[in-house]
């Protein structure tokens, strides 16, 4: 049986609401929302949202220092809140601005133009002109003016920068059990898919939170002897029930990282590199490749995961091979 037709499902083409917008937002929080909802929605080019935002953090970089010094030195005794001194903070407006971005990420299907704008968003920051924001100093010398500023180049992208793989961390958190396709599964599915291709870019690594790690039985999460043919009672059979309900979900989340020709020929030379993983953190590996070949193949075979998880299943499984063999580039 050949898995390489088109799988189409009206349920998993669903664009979901964006849930931006929460009742604590400031002005400041709703100029970065508005932004990317635009973006997003295609009103703004993703180029102009990159600029409109970076024009905006050096602004607010440079005006925070100048009201400081305005107020220095401080009253004896004083404080700095008494005052009303608020430090530049840029790291911590980007960490919220991409917490923002991963969020969106989970509101649209795979190969969206909404997950394309998105996408052309981090690129659109990625290609600014290099330069810098002013930000606290770290140092603990900071009683002399010149000793309380230093600077963080934006926005070089790509690596551990200001540690930004974090922000996807918070958003990819999901329950544990679903009936597929709920909207949690779809909001995985499409935080997945966006992800691996944002690690994909270079643009900000989350391969150590793929969902592929997820559907191997040695997970630590995996339902427990869910590959297991041994016969059972009622109630045994009824969790191995939810166990395939939860197994389908993340199935249909993992093959994310395998099924677009860039992204999954990204993984295979990622698991090419080492024979084994050797920490807790990492993800890619030879022996983690032919363990996902080996569940991706189980999964095929098994009915009770569904039809949709069946069929990714062993589309997957085909692309891998075709992956090693190298003639995945007509995909």
């Amino acid at each position: 049986m050949s898995f390489s037709t088109s799988i189409k499902n009206l349920d998993f083409d669903t664009v979901l609401e964006l849930n931006l917008l929460e009742h604590h937002d400031d002005e400041e929080d709703l100029f970065y929302k508005s932004r990317l909802a635009a973006v997003a929605n295609g009103d703004i080019t993703p180029e102009q949202a990159a600029t409109d935002i970076d024009v905006y953090m050096t602004l607010e970089a440079e005006r925070l220092p100048k009201e400081i010094r305005a107020k220095l030195p401080l009253p004896e005794g004083g404080d700095e809140t008494d005052v009303g001194i608020h430090c530049p903070n840029p790291g911590g407006h980007i960490e919220m601005l991409i917490h923002w971005v991963f969020k969106l990420c989970s509101a649209f299907p795979p190969g969206h133009i909404g997950q394309e704008r998105i996408i052309g968003f981090l690129e659109a920051l990625r290609a600014l002109p290099k330069h810098r924001f002013i930000t606290l100093s770290s140092s603990r010398d900071d009683d002399e003016e010149e000793n309380m500023y230093t600077t963080l180049e934006v926005w070089p992208m790509g690596g551990n920068w200001l540690s930004l793989e974090m922000a996807a961390r918070f958003e990819g958190d999901a329950e544990r059990l679903r009936l597929p396709p709920t909207e949690t599964d779809l909001r995985l599915r499409n935080f997945q898919s966006a992800i691996a291709r944002i690690t994909a870019l270079d643009l900000i690594d989350s391969g150590w939170i793929s969902s592929l790690e997820t559907i191997l039985p040695t997970h630590s999460w995996y339902p427990k002897g869910l590959n297991d043919d041994d016969s059972e009672d009622q109630q045994g059979l009824n969790n191995k029930d939810q166990g395939f309900r939860w197994l389908a979900g993340w199935v249909i989340a993992s093959v994310q990282w395998l099924l677009r020709p860039e992204v999954g020929r990204y993984v295979y030379r990622q698991c090419t590199k080492r024979e084994r993983i050797t920490k807790r953190s990492d993800m890619w590996s030879a022996q983690r490749w032919q363990q996902w070949k080996e569940q991706f193949a189980y999964v095929a075979k098994e009915e009770r995961v569904g039809i949709h998880a069946q069929e990714l299943a062993g589309l997957a499984l085909e692309t891998m091979i075709r992956y090693e063999a190298g003639d995945a580039c007509d995909l």
